[in-house]
């Protein structure tokens, strides 16, 4: 059975809190105890139990003979040395921040990719005749899909050494629509507004050409020749 997420944060009730503190600080000490026996390595573990008061001896391990030795040690050493590596809470919080908000930016990028795939798709299929009702941003989003699909086409063209000389794309007809966009995606779709998409009979699927590396002339005055 998978272990449940713990949320980091203080614990409110007292007896929980206590169960938790010994629990955990047992945890921590045999955790050390295991690193010093594998690798040999010289640590010590002293922990200050917050709802015991300043005058509370704190648990220490392995003993306060070799910890009050390990710090005289730590201590002994340069500055520039012994805090290289030392984060305090603070320092660690932002740090973990700074990864999620980096796993919300990736997730936030790759969702915008796919809706802007489904509106392309949509509007091969016939269902959104000119981008009708298509926000700012979906419309933002496609722009990029499609520079991006291009230039992995032409870049796939030159691995394959086809070359740009050898590919003679047809003119972009007109869109019986109109608008920029649905030009260009009618040109994409070749030609044809009935509606018909990948599942209907005459041209082949463009998002094929695409995923194929198919250089298509999509007519986007915004795409870079």
């Amino acid at each position: 059975m998978a272990r449940q997420k713990v949320n980091l944060q203080y614990i409110t009730n007292k007896l929980a809190r206590r169960a938790t503190y010994k629990r955990r600080c047992r945890g921590l000490m045999k955790k050390t105890s295991e690193i010093a026996a594998l690798c040999g390595a010289r640590a010590c573990v002293v922990v200050y139990d917050g709802d015991a008061g300043a005058a509370a001896r704190p648990e220490v391990w392995p003993s306060a003979a070799e910890a009050a030795r390990l710090f005289r040690k730590y201590r002994g050493m340069p500055e520039g040395s012994s805090f290289k590596k030392a984060t305090d809470q603070l320092q660690h919080l932002a740090a973990r921040f700074a990864r999620v908000r980096g796993q919300v930016k990736r997730s936030e990028d790759a969702n915008g990719e796919r809706d802007a795939a489904a509106l392309l798709h949509e509007r091969l299929a016939g269902r959104r005749p000119g981008l009708a009702g298509a926000t700012d941003k979906e419309l933002a989003a496609l722009k990029v899909l499609v520079e991006r699909r291009m230039k992995e086409a032409k870049e796939r063209l030159r691995q394959l050494g086809a070359g740009e000389e050898g590919v003679h794309p047809p003119a972009a007809p007109t869109a019986p629509n109109g608008g920029e966009l649905g030009a260009v995606l009618y040109s994409a779709s070749g030609g044809r507004d009935d509606g018909a998409g990948p599942s209907g009979s005459g041209s082949p699927d463009p998002m094929e050409a695409f995923d194929q590396g198919c250089e298509c002339d999509l007519g986007f005055s915004w795409i870079e020749e």
